[in-house]
């Protein structure tokens, strides 16, 4: 992790303008999420954000469910100082905390639990005790939705994926921001199987787990409590 931390430790100044470069589809998926939030509009919601980011995610949750509060949680300080920004108009319904979503106790109950291009970075092992943290910490009939990036089933498709990725970071960045986020992508990451990920979170207990979008290797998919 403390390698992952590094990367977006130098790449957070300007993430709000480079991730439609390095995440394919990236405002769709980011519509996806929210629109999976299968809730009343006006419903009183407690939302948990986990790798909020720069609260890309957050700013458009806040503005579909006026009466939601959150909670964004993110180990970078810059993204935590950046998301005050994103957010100024919503501070009021949103708290901020800078910590590791792995390493946190999830001590409140939620009625939603989000996730965007986060969980990948965290090893099999820490994604195994998060989505039992994530179980715990919903209200009966919560909902976790989940956009990330994945490992495909088969090597031969993880290799088609892989390139396609490649070649679209090849044509969005150059020098050293396209090494950067190389390394990254390519040796840092920790996708898992979509299968696995299912397994263990029915195992942990949730009822009912299916994708709602997919491009390439980025997902999005709900489990319900």
């Amino acid at each position: 992790m403390d390698e992952i931390r590094t990367h977006f430790s130098k790449t957070v100044d300007d993430y709000d303008t480079v991730s439609d470069k390095v995440v394919m589809k990236n405002n769709e998926m980011h519509k996806c999420l929210v629109d999976a939030i299968s809730f009343e509009k006006n419903k009183e919601l407690k939302i948990l954000d986990l790798g909020c980011g720069t609260g890309h995610g957050m700013k458009l949750i806040m503005k579909m469910f006026p009466n939601a509060i959150a909670t964004g949680i993110d180990y970078s300080h810059k993204m935590i100082e950046k998301s005050k920004k994103n957010l100024s108009e919503f501070l009021d319904r949103v708290v901020l905390v800078e910590e590791d979503f792995n390493k946190i106790d999830l001590t409140e109950k939620y009625d939603v639990i989000v996730s965007a291009a986060a969980i990948h970075n965290s090893s099999h092992e820490n994604k195994q005790t998060l989505f039992k943290k994530i179980y715990n910490a919903l209200k009966e009939d919560g909902i976790f939705i989940n956009a990330d990036f994945i490992r495909a089933q088969t090597d031969d498709l993880n290799n088609q994926y892989r390139e396609i990725y490649r070649k679209f970071l090849e044509n969005n960045l150059c020098r050293e921001e396209l090494k950067i986020w190389l390394k990254h992508a390519f040796e840092e990451d920790m996708p898992m199987k979509l299968s696995e990920q299912f397994i263990i979170l029915k195992n942990h207990g949730f009822a009912n787990v299916k994708i709602v979008w997919q491009f390439n290797h980025e997902v999005v998919y709900i489990a319900k409590k």
